[in-house]
């Protein structure tokens, strides 16, 4: 389908143009038969009128061998006043005799003899260019018992007028508008069919997230420059996202990596020195058997030991999958905000409400919010105090978390950030993204705001 677009656009453009130019010179043909036609007709009834008028007068030849009317039945009226009287039309009359002499002839007389030359036939009419470079149509009929011969005359452009100017321009114009025609397929070709062309064949070999087309097509029209230009504004879209997409990919395997170490150092660092304690414990309570004293006391050590590797245990629990988000999202908060505050050494004021009982979904990713957020504020932010409120605004709920810290510049789209290697403002905006919710981000020099909306269906 692609590949015939460009011969239907052409055939679209071209085919009209042809078929104009068709019927336009089907209507010129037709227009010249029916002048011819009724020039034909016209100098055909005048030759045989005028030859009528002849048939019916009375003639006496003269004795230098001129013919004229009897003077007792026409007085005082020579052949030229009885042809012409009262015959004021188009047209050119001439009398000959048998011998082609001519007897009577109008101010283009000379013109009619060089007319009467011509192989004419009688009651044909004949279409014949004249001396003066006119076409002239030419008909001839006899006056009946007088050995006379009336022609008859007449141009196109006498008999038409301006009809005649209107057919002399008429292939000129269609020639004209013939050329128009191919002069604009021409032009499309130029400017938008090979554009087109070349820029489909430009995407088609193009590699989405690797490759960018070329920006510019001085050759094509506005239309397909601003296409072209759209076209490299998604190229390069797609290799913002291909990188993004790296960089997701590189982050998960980074976090796995990260959480891995974290939990092997919180092991390693807690419940296993905790189970070494308790093994060394054991090992000296077997020296200790002539002592109960000691032996009491080793049991007592190596217990305190368990129970502690229990509690750091149980901490690497909560922190994988806290508990307290079973007791509804402003409880989970207090039990937050409580332990960051004996852990970060930082102040944090809650403002909660209890909200509607949420999706576990939704409860964690506002939780984890938070949690980002404080730890954002404190590590990075340098704030001495960090405000968590929490809001049941009937259509939504909204947990907003503010800080006294040094501000930053947010980007229009805090995926950017992703790009340039900071996670944790791209991934709250993905938690609340993925329940459906909404994040925003504003900040100045007196410090940083986040608000997290969810819509309720009411």
């Amino acid at each position: 389908m692609r590949k015939n677009l460009l011969l239907q656009l052409t055939i679209a453009v071209f085919l009209p143009s042809l078929g104009a130019f068709l019927l336009a010179w089907v209507g010129f043909c037709q227009f010249e038969k029916t002048m011819d036609s009724l020039a034909s007709s016209y100098v055909q009834n005048l030759a045989r009128g005028a030859a009528a008028r002849l048939e019916s007068a009375r003639w006496d030849l003269k004795p230098d061998g001129m013919w004229q009317p009897r003077q007792k039945y026409r007085p005082g009226v020579g052949i030229e006043g009885f042809i012409a009287e009262d015959l004021p039309i188009p047209g050119t009359f001439a009398v000959f005799d048998e011998f082609g002499l001519l007897l009577y002839g109008s101010p283009n007389a000379p013109m009619m003899s060089v007319l009467s030359n011509q192989l004419l036939t009688y009651g044909v009419p004949s279409k014949i260019r004249g001396a003066d470079g006119n076409y002239y149509t030419i008909a001839f009929y006899p006056v009946l018992n007088k050995n006379l011969f009336v022609l008859a005359a007449v141009s196109s452009k006498e008999l038409l007028g301006p009809m005649v100017t209107l057919t002399t321009f008429w292939p000129f114009m269609v020639g004209m508008l013939g050329l128009i025609g191919i002069f604009a397929v021409f032009i499309m070709w130029q400017k938008v069919i090979m554009p087109l062309k070349d820029l489909e064949e430009e995407i088609s070999l193009l590699k989405w997230g690797e490759d960018i087309p070329q920006k510019n097509a001085p050759e094509a029209v506005t239309e397909l420059q601003k296409l072209r230009a759209a076209i490299v504004t998604l190229a390069h879209s797609a290799i913002d996202k291909a990188v993004l997409n790296r960089r997701y990919v590189t982050d998960i395997v980074k976090v796995q990596e990260e959480e891995r170490s974290r939990i092997s150092r919180e092991i390693h660092d807690g419940p296993l020195q905790d189970v070494t304690a308790v093994i060394q414990r054991l090992r000296l309570l077997a020296t200790d058997f002539d002592s109960p004293e000691k032996m009491r006391q080793r049991l007592t050590e190596a217990e305190n030991a368990a129970l502690a590797g229990v509690r750091e245990m149980r901490e690497v629990c909560n922190n994988l999958t806290p508990p307290w988000l079973d007791l509804g999202l402003a409880q989970a908060l207090t039990e937050l905000s409580e332990r960051q505050n004996a852990q970060l050494g930082i102040k944090i004021n809650l403002d909660l409400h209890e909200v509607r009982e949420l999706p576990n979904d939704v409860t964690m990713a506002f939780f984890r919010v938070a949690q980002e957020a404080v730890n954002n504020s404190a590590n990075h932010a340098n704030a001495n105090e960090i405000t968590i409120s929490l809001r049941d605004l009937g259509s939504k709920i909204l947990l907003k978390i503010e800080d006294d810290g040094k501000g930053f510049d947010v980007p229009e789209n805090i995926a950017e950030l992703r790009v340039k290697g900071h996670r944790g403002l791209s991934n709250m905006q993905e938690r609340m993204s993925l329940v459906g919710g909404k994040l925003t981000v504003s900040s100045s020099s007196k410090g940083t705001t986040i608000k997290c909306e969810f819509p309720l269906n009411t």
